[in-house]
């Protein structure tokens, strides 16, 4: 079985939002790391780009209808 991957570039465009990133630090499980990294392979991207894109197309908003009990998203359409 042959696995290819596409190269992701180090770092992405310098301003490509109109300011620089910076370093940060989270904590998330192996399993959302690994679910990570096959969105940034599959794109060819950084995760920290796949962390900025999620965020600024509604990632956040996506992230309040997590219920913790449940471990899962509440269906808000019931």
């Amino acid at each position: 079985m042959t696995i290819s991957t596409v190269p992701r570039p180090e770092r992405a465009e310098p301003g490509a939002y109109g300011e620089r990133k910076r370093p940060k630090q989270f904590m998330i499980t192996d399993w959302a790391s690994d679910e990570m990294d096959k969105v940034a392979d599959e794109l060819g991207i950084t995760r920290s780009e796949v962390l900025e894109r999620l965020i600024r197309c509604g990632g956040l908003a996506a992230a309040k209808k997590y219920d913790s009990e449940a471990g899962q998203c509440r269906d808000e359409s019931v």
